[in-house]
Formats: C-alpha cells, sequence, structure tokens
C-alpha cells in the first residue's frame, strides 16, 4: 500500500524512541467475563446439536444427544482444519467451507474460539456498542452487517452481547435486522439456524431478529443496502482471507477504486461505527495499519482520536505499520463450554489468549470517547532480561517505557504514565 506521508520522510530512519525513565503508571485493564449466560447455551448445546444432526455420517446418529463419541469421530477434522490455519495459508485452506468435513470443525470449535474474540473486544468497547443500540433505538431498527459472514460468528457474538446488554439494563432492544455477505451459502444456512434458534429461545430476542443472507462478496454490499446505514458494520477475518479491493497501491486505478470501496463503507458505518478484526500476524495486522493510515490521508475519516474506538488513542501515523514489529493483542481468556475444553485438550492448547489484530472505526454522529491525555495503550510484552520494559504507543514512534517487573501487564492494557 502506498501511504501518503504528512510528514518528513527523514523521520521514519529511526523506528524507537528511546527509554523513559522508570513513572508512576496505573493499569487500566477494564476486563469483565465477556461471557454472557446464554453463551454455553449456544456452545455446548445448540451448535453441537446442529453439527449432529447435519453432519452425522448416518441417519441413526441424528436427533440425539451429541456424545463423547460424536466428539471423537468429528475431532479428526477439528484436528486437520487447525493443522491448516497454522501452516502458511494456502489456496486449500481458503476454501474450507466447501468441505463438509470443515464446514462441521469450524462450527464446533473455531466458532466458540473467533465468537470469544468478538465478545471481548465488544466488552471492551461498550461505548461503541451502546451507541449501536441508541442508533438502533432512534431508527426503530438495529442494523447488522456482517461482511464475509460465514455461519455468522461475529453475528451470534453480538446477539448474544446485545441479549446480556438488554438483560443487565432490565431493558427491551429494538428490532434487529441482519445482513450477510458471503460466497459460500452452505455454511450461512448453518448460521441461519443457530441465528435463529437463538432469537427463539431468549424473550428479548424474540420475534425481533430478521436475518438475510446474499451470496455475494463482501466488497459489494453497497448493492444490497438501499442507503440504509448498518448501525453496527463488521470485517471479520476477510481482509486475510478474500482477493478483491482491499488494499491501495501506487497505480491510480486501483486507488480510485479502493477509495470507492472504503467511502461507500464509511459511509455505511453509523451508530456503533465499523469493526475490523484479524488475525495477530504481522502481514495482516500491517496491512490494518496501513488501511487505518489510508483513511486519513483520503481524508475519508476526519483526522481527529474521535474517528476510532480502538485500539489507537491518536490519530497520527501508526509506529507499527511496517518494519519488524506490529500492532496486534494477546488477551487472557478462559473459553467457557465442555466441548471446547475437550477439543483444545486433543489439540494439545487449552487456548489461553486470544490472539488478533483490530480496528474500530468510530461513527461521524457517535464519536468515541476522548481518552485521559496521560493514557498509553501497551503494544507488546515485557521485554528484556528482566521483563521490565514495555513499548507503548505514540503517534508515528512507538516509545520504550520502563515499569516494575513484577506488574501484571499485558499487551493491549492501556496505563496512566
Amino acid at each position: 500500500m502506498q501511504i501518503k506521508s504528512r510528514r518528513s520522510p527523514h523521520t521514519r530512519q529511526s523506528r524507537f524512541k528511546g527509554p523513559k525513565k522508570p513513572e508512576p503508571y496505573k493499569i487500566m485493564h477494564g476486563r469483565e467475563n465477556p461471557f454472557p449466560a446464554a453463551w454455553l447455551w449456544l456452545v455446548d448445546q445448540t451448535i453441537p446439536e446442529l453439527v449432529k444432526d447435519r453432519y452425522s455420517p448416518r441417519e441413526s446418529w441424528k436427533n440425539k444427544p451429541f456424545t463423547q463419541e460424536d466428539a471423537h469421530f468429528f475431532f479428526k477434522g477439528i484436528e486437520e482444519l487447525s493443522e491448516r490455519f497454522t501452516e502458511e495459508r494456502s489456496r486449500g485452506v481458503l476454501n474450507y467451507f466447501l468441505h463438509p468435513k470443515y464446514r462441521s470443525a469450524y462450527l464446533l470449535y473455531f466458532l466458540p474460539l473467533q465468537a470469544a474474540k468478538f465478545l471481548t473486544l465488544f466488552d471492551q468497547n461498550k461505548g461503541a456498542m451502546e451507541a449501536a443500540v441508541d442508533h438502533g433505538l432512534k431508527q426503530g431498527v438495529l442494523r447488522i452487517g456482517d461482511l464475509g459472514a460465514g455461519p455468522g460468528t461475529a453475528t451470534l457474538a453480538a446477539l448474544l452481547w446485545f441479549l446480556n446488554w438488554a438483560d443487565k439494563n432490565k431493558t427491551d432492544l429494538p428490532k434487529i435486522e441482519i445482513l450477510w455477505l458471503d460466497t459460500n451459502t452452505t455454511v450461512m444456512d448453518d448460521g441461519r439456524v443457530l441465528v435463529e434458534k437463538l432469537a427463539d429461545g431468549f424473550p428479548r430476542l424474540r420475534g425481533k431478529v430478521r436475518l438475510k443472507t446474499v451470496d455475494a462478496p463482501w466488497w459489494e454490499v453497497g448493492r444490497y443496502t438501499e442507503n440504509q446505514p448498518f448501525s453496527l458494520l463488521i470485517l471479520g477475518h476477510v481482509l486475510n482471507e478474500a482477493s478483491g479491493p482491499m488494499s491501495s497501491n501506487s497505480d491510480e486505478g486501483r486507488h480510485e477504486k479502493w477509495i470507492k470501496l472504503w467511502s461507500t463503507l464509511v459511509d455505511l458505518s453509523a451508530g456503533g461505527g465499523m469493526m475490523i478484526v484479524e488475525p495477530a500476524s504481522r502481514r495482516t495486522a500491517q496491512n490494518l495499519s496501513q488501511i487505518r493510515d489510508q483513511l486519513f490521508a483520503d481524508t475519508l475519516i476526519n483526522n481527529e482520536e474521535v474517528r476510532l474506538w480502538g485500539p489507537c488513542l491518536h490519530a497520527g501515523l501508526c509506529p507499527l505499520s511496517g518494519g519488524r514489529d506490529w500492532c496486534h493483542f494477546s488477551f487472557p481468556t478462559q473459553i467457557p463450554g465442555r466441548w471446547f475444553r475437550e477439543f483444545s485438550k486433543g489439540l494439545g492448547s487449552e487456548r489461553l489468549w486470544l490472539k488478533l489484530s483490530y480496528l474500530w472505526i468510530a461513527s461521524a454522529e457517535y464519536p468515541s470517547t476522548v481518552s485521559d491525555p496521560r493514557a498509553r495503550r501497551v503494544i507488546s510484552d515485557p521485554m528484556g532480561e528482566d521483563r521490565s520494559t514495555l513499548l507503548l504507543c505514540e503517534p508515528e514512534e512507538a516509545i520504550h517505557h520502563k515499569i516494575n517487573p513484577r506488574a501484571k501487564i499485558f499487551r493491549g492494557d492501556l496505563i496512566k504514565i
């Protein structure tokens, strides 16, 4: 991607400033358990029942409770898909939803894993989610756009969050209209069943949720919205898995297409704005940082920090858009669920961390809250032999910051210095 720099190119010669002297700081975790009560109903009962009913090889297996024997049978697909995900991505892994074995594997294991990431981000950005609800109440309908939806992983997480929010606040939700775009209609049909079961299973959602699925690539969303903006627009793992006009480069024609696409996405992002979630790899994370910088450079969003819910606390150029370091996060977690735990143990990983990169763009009418000027985002794990140094995000260049080695500070935390 070609970035239009707003500063002298000479300032990029040094990636990091020298370490600051130790200063008093306060950790602002803002972490609560993001998993609502309905989570176990979804991952331990509803999803396994759907998989057994749709993907069991024998009719005699269907319409019965999911058992340990079923877990043993379906684990083979989970193990194979996990191996494909951990290897260098190839053309084969991009089409995994075409194979019934991998669809069932994704539903049983990777859907809860990815949904946990969305729930964590939703919970850490309550202001954005509440803006989505407020926009929905004012419009009479809360519209969710899920691009590259797959089985609706992000949508299911959002519905769980909205349901939990309404229960806590003892209030009703507006009607919810959902638009999915994906080129695999079979996996969207699986997701439709899950959404319908979730909506029918809880009074605050019952009769309020309507889902429309479209067989189309995610970047054609503008053709199917009827000029109706979304209260929440989500792009989950689409930039790394799909081809198309994803990034800008020096080719003038391609850059014009890039501007047209992202201008459409920004225009459709009302209420809670647009959340983009990607893997924690350097290539995808730096691509996301470059998209962020380009949105500012092309004035598709105002060059102000209030146009970002996260992770950035500033509107300067991302200090990690190139080079050996990249902006990604590892959130400590314990994902609930009997079958998820068993599958994790089978894979030799208990999944105690959620790793991802993300960008959450705020809508113009619902700007994010201006953060404390002393707040800084931690963008590294503790470094050095004594683990007493962190990287903190600053405009254009990250800075080193000394801490107490015994302090429990994680990548992604906010601290006051």
